[in-house]
């Protein structure tokens, strides 16, 4: 069985290390409680570990009313740890706040997700969060694959920005089309193409190359889903599955809600060669959709 999960933000989930553990294990828990005893592969949408960066912050940064000012006073808090960060690596306060909390962030995100994985013995694509590569300077948006083992099986990092992503933004890397690969799973050879990645034909063609036979599109849209948002999003995976046949499924999990005045809408949905398989009904509530079955 396939799970897609439209998580929804709220800021109560990321205000400890703890309580961002028990939003994911109880999707988990409710998920495999559908799925029985069936092999089981979970779709997270991008950017839930990304707000790891807030766990574990003080009142003085959850008291503010936006998401820049909240950030601020975090960095105001990592102030030392930033400048240092800012000097040897030459790097924006945004990009060095990260590289501060970079330990901290990843050990919360994938401690969890591994903890879920192992608990309900599922391979989980956990979303996509931003993270550091090794001891550079450079942060991806990067999306884990881990095992029912607990085992961190691959990385697959973000190609194509968004603004909210850029310069001006979370100042994040954009990694070369030639990291991207498929991986092997008892589901098929996943290729994961992170929200606009999906978009990028480019993309699509070295992931189908590569042998990829399910697409999982992990996403976090920062704006209306309107009626011309939603028209454009057929661009996607609908248009590589329904309509190009590039792929035999593709799973598109989105992140909902918000985070101060940060936020997110999208219809996740689960796509096969015929259309929609299942399509979320809301575009700004928790829900979880299942793809049961053989791929053929």
């Amino acid at each position: 069985m396939i799970a897609c999960v439209q998580m929804k933000l709220h800021p109560e989930d990321y205000r400890t290390e703890q309580s961002f553990e028990a939003k994911i294990m109880s999707l988990c828990a409710r998920i495999r409680e559908q799925s029985g005893d069936e092999q089981l592969l979970i779709a997270f949408p991008e950017h839930v570990g990304t707000f790891c960066l807030l766990c574990n912050a003080s009142d003085r940064v959850w008291s503010k009313t936006s998401f820049v000012k909240a950030s601020t006073a975090l960095l105001v808090q990592n102030a030392a740890a930033v400048i240092q960060h800012m000097l040897v690596h030459r790097v924006s306060p945004v990009r060095a706040l990260f590289l501060a909390r970079s330990k901290e962030l990843e050990r919360i995100y994938l401690t969890t997700f591994i903890k879920a994985a192992r608990k309900y013995e599922a391979w989980i694509i956990a979303g996509s969060g931003t993270l550091r590569w090794g001891q550079t300077s450079r942060m991806f948006n990067t999306a884990p694959v881990i095992t029912p083992t607990g085992e961190v099986f691959y990385r697959q990092h973000k190609v194509n920005l968004v603004d909210m992503e850029g310069k001006d933004g979370l100042d994040l890397a954009a990694a070369p089309l030639n990291y991207m690969s498929a991986v092997q799973s008892p589901f098929g050879n996943v290729g994961i193409a992170i929200c606009l990645d999906a978009f990028d034909l480019e993309v699509r063609e070295r992931l189908a190359d590569l042998g990829a036979d399910i697409l999982i599109q992990p996403s976090a849209n920062n704006g209306p889903w309107n009626e011309w948002q939603q028209k454009d999003w057929l661009r996607s995976s609908f248009q590589a599955v329904a309509e190009n046949e590039e792929f035999d499924l593709a799973v598109n999990p989105m992140l909902v809600g918000r985070l101060w005045d940060l936020e997110f809408e999208g219809q996740s949905s689960i796509i096969d060669h015929n259309g929609y398989v299942q399509r979320a009904e809301t575009h700004t509530e928790e829900e979880i959709l299942f793809r049961k079955g053989p791929l053929r």
